[in-house]
């Protein structure tokens, strides 16, 4: 969590999926993760009879978001899901997310020469 590597301003996220409770995720996550730089994602995975609150609260307290999963077969579908909520927070960075992002040059598919596409993130805020 403390590690920091200069990147194009990238998403940290922690996705955790457990069958099982926990009990000491506060002082973890106020230790290690106090500017709350790093998202947190939990999954709860087939059928308990543990408190869900500190996994609950792991997601909610750290920009993430908490998900019950009723089974092993439906993790893929569940988990496409936090895409939505991960890209929430890019509509009110302001500037900070308008950077241009370049490819790389390429043959057009018409062939008509050379190309380079630039892509820019567009939000409807009304």
């Amino acid at each position: 969590l403390q590690h920091s590597v200069s990147r194009a301003n990238c998403n940290k996220i922690i996705m955790l999926f457990t069958d099982g409770g926990e009990e000491r995720a506060q002082e973890i996550f106020h230790k290690y993760n106090e500017d709350k730089k790093v998202r947190v994602f939990t999954f709860s995975v087939g059928q308990h009879n543990y408190d869900k609150g500190p996994i609950q609260w792991m997601a909610c307290e750290n920009k993430g978001y908490y998900y019950e999963i009723p089974s092993i077969g439906a993790i893929r579908i569940n988990t496409q899901e936090y895409l939505d909520v991960l890209g929430r927070p890019m509509v009110l960075a302001g500037e900070k997310a308008k950077q241009v992002q370049w490819t790389n040059v390429y043959l057009d598919a018409l062939e008509l020469g050379l190309v380079i596409t630039g892509t820019l993130p567009v939000f409807n805020l009304t």
